[in-house]
């Protein structure tokens, strides 16, 4: 069974232990750890203005663990997650993470994210030899080989090289690129630079957009001012949405995005600001039932109660199939070196339609990223 709490986290662990998940994930309240149960660990900005794709891609997860565990789980043993909500905020995923391990006693950590809650469950889960299975973000500085992290989408600078690839093709290189002063904005923009700098584009510009009503202001201003043929803002955070929306009421250019865009709830705070953007996609469309993945998927959401395809709940999805089937080759016994030797040997494993490959010493599991244009309804290709 899967359980998780997101909205706010009880604090007495029991609570913790025995709550249901958030309605959005469809799971019956009356839902209760079992025996056996194979437990599955979260830290997660779940609240805040980092939310929105965690708590969508955890949609996905919710309907992937109802799915097996309607079959009667791996083994008999019923999938069940422990979701803990960090905000995005180091120390807290640390704590969560040490919780997560030494109390609620999970088999690995799964689906953390984003990029500053990774790096704080590192801190615990490093030391304490536990896997990190589909880390939820694409961030760079997490893609130094690590023995025990496992990803499931291409990275951030993956992203961003398709982005400039495709600036360079149609000519739109005097691109804008805004960022904030965090460790997501300053991973990004070394990134976008390298790609640029592979494309031989020398016309772009990066602008440091400060985050403050009078910091945004002045970087709206300052990128007005540059004229730029392109835009793309790498400036996440809990301004990102307002310093957007007010760039593209000056400027109507072009615009660009990596995939933490592609979350429906983020897409419906930018409105109006959000038509007309091209995002970067680490996962089929949501649409493609052709895709044996894809049917599989929306046949599981709809089990669950949800009713909207997304791109973030597909991932979500994504990662969960890849996690069972490595619960699956694990065995009854399931350990944590089991659970990593498990991942290596899915050389490669196909989900129906997407691949994603493992090996002793290559985590990176796939590159897949194509870009989408949204028409202010759905995301086309």
């Amino acid at each position: 069974m899967i359980k998780a709490t997101n909205f706010p986290v009880p604090t007495d662990r029991r609570r913790i232990l025995k709550a249901s998940v958030v309605t959005a994930l469809g799971i019956p309240a009356w839902v209760r750890a079992q025996p056996q149960s194979l437990r599955i660990g979260q830290t997660a900005a779940l609240t805040g203005p980092l939310a929105f794709p965690f708590v969508e891609m955890n949609k996905g997860i919710a309907a992937a663990f109802q799915e097996v565990n309607e079959k009667g789980g791996i083994d008999g043993r019923m999938l069940e997650m422990v979701s803990l909500d960090d905000g995005g905020a180091p120390a807290k995923a640390a704590e969560n993470t040490r919780q997560l391990i030494e109390k609620d006693q999970v088999l690995t950590l799964f689906a953390c994210g984003g990029t500053t809650s990774v790096m704080g469950a590192l801190q615990v889960l490093v030391p304490a030899k536990a896997p990190l299975i589909a880390p939820a973000t694409g961030s760079d500085a997490l893609r130094p080989f690590n023995p025990l992290v496992f990803h499931t989408r291409a990275s951030y600078a993956q992203e961003l090289s398709k982005i400039a690839r495709q600036l360079s093709s149609t000519g739109f290189t005097k691109c804008a690129v805004a960022y904030f002063d965090n460790p997501f904005g300053k991973a990004a923009i070394a990134a976008f630079e390298a790609a640029a700098k592979s494309y031989k584009n020398t016309t772009w510009k990066a602008f440091l957009v400060a985050e403050t009503p009078d910091g945004i202001a002045k970087g709206i201003e300052e990128i007005v001012a540059f004229q730029p043929t392109a835009l793309m803002s790498l400036a996440i955070g809990g301004l990102g949405i307002p310093f957007y929306k007010g760039l593209r009421k000056r400027i109507q250019t072009p615009a660009f995005s990596i995939s933490f865009l592609g979350s429906r709830p983020l897409l419906a705070a930018l409105g109006d600001a959000a038509v007309g953007i091209t995002v970067a996609q680490v996962v089929p469309s949501p649409h493609s039932v052709a895709m044996p993945l894809v049917h599989a998927y929306q046949n599981a959401l709809k089990k669950a109660g949800q009713t909207e395809p997304g791109y973030s709940s597909l991932e979500g999805y994504v990662n969960a199939r890849i996690l069972i089937e490595a619960l699956r080759r694990s065995g009854r016994s399931a350990t944590r070196e089991k659970l990593i030797d498990a991942m290596h040997s899915m050389r490669p494993y196909d989900l129906g339609g997407f691949e994603v490959r493992y090996g002793p010493t290559d985590h990176s599991g796939t590159d897949f990223v194509e870009l989408t244009y949204f028409n202010g309804e759905r995301f086309r290709r």
